[in-house]
């Protein structure tokens, strides 16, 4: 049976694209290696300075539409979940006015290793929705690479001189060749059909068009909502949060609630807060933030 890709088209800080990562990480969880989850990089903000209709001094625009992200971010964490961290929320300056760097990160990931990439993505994500990293930066950029286990010359060399600025600027025609505006959009696709979506998108969603376009035959698998199974995904995982657990379980808030507090009182979990919310991480494992 030929298997069923889902294309994310995507930007590092597009902060409902960090409220898809439940969905996301639910398809994986449930399907496994009955589907493959891609990314396409798009290149959200190309310069701060002229996303919104300011005026005034370059330092005064950066910091008002830093006002505006941060605003923004609080009201999407509202209704997806994902917690946002905004204290101080400084993620664009004069001297990193672009997402794009993360983007290109995200290339150079993908030319050494394609699977440990996906890590890295995440790692960006959560570095910077949730711990206040400037993720533009080189020196940010590197550590988490280093972190998901990259060496560090390898991923230099990729960024400055390999072809991941190129692979980027592919990425991004790609988006304009599939008529992509907004991100987070998606394409799902067999052999012979594709299915294009825009915008944040329900896990309900994604089980209809794979029953769809598989006929039926690729189903997810059924994981009961028990304490050892919620223990084991923040095992994988290494860092969850409770959003991440209700999507993936089909529970709702009250009962996620509950049986994470009863793995933190036995130990089998940690929890602590992060911004608007709380992250998990399992027991001997390292709590990948900062």
């Amino acid at each position: 049976m030929d298997k069923i890709t889902i294309y994310q088209f995507t930007d590092p800080v597009c902060v409902w694209c960090w409220g898809n990562e439940p969905v996301i990480r639910a398809l994986e969880y449930l399907y496994g290696e009955k589907i493959s989850i891609e990314y396409v990089m798009g290149g959200l903000i190309e310069d701060i300075t002229t996303l919104y209709d300011l005026s005034g001094p370059k330092n005064t625009i950066i910091e008002r539409a830093n006002e505006i992200i941060a605003n923004n971010w609080i009201t999407a964490s509202a209704r997806h979940g994902m917690p946002v961290n905004i204290e101080h929320m400084s993620l664009f300056s004069e001297r990193y006015p672009s997402s794009f760097p993360q983007n290109i990160a995200y290339e150079a990931a993908k030319r050494i290793n394609p699977a440990l990439a996906k890590k890295y993505l995440r790692r960006i994500r959560e570095a910077t929705f949730t711990e206040q990293r400037r993720t533009s930066q080189m020196d940010v950029l590197i550590e988490l690479a280093t972190e998901c286990g990259f060496d560090a010359a390898e991923f230099i060399d990729e960024y400055t001189a390999g072809g991941a600025q190129r692979d980027f600027v592919q990425s991004r025609m790609r988006c304009r060749r599939n008529g992509i505006t907004g991100f987070p959009s998606y394409m799902i696709r067999d052999e012979n059909t594709k299915i294009t979506l825009g915008g944040y998108q329900n896990l309900s969603t994604f089980h209809t068009i794979i029953a769809r376009l598989s006929q039926g035959r690729i189903k997810p698998r059924r994981v009961g909502p028990s304490l050892a199974s919620i223990t084991e995904f923040v095992r994988r995982y290494e860092t969850v949060y409770p959003v991440e657990i209700e999507v993936a379980f089909a529970l709702d808030r009250n009962k996620t609630d509950l049986m994470i507090a009863e793995l933190v009182r036995s130990g089998k979990i940690t929890s602590s807060a992060i911004g608007n919310g709380q992250r998990l991480s399992f027991i001997g494992k390292r709590d990948s933030g900062r």
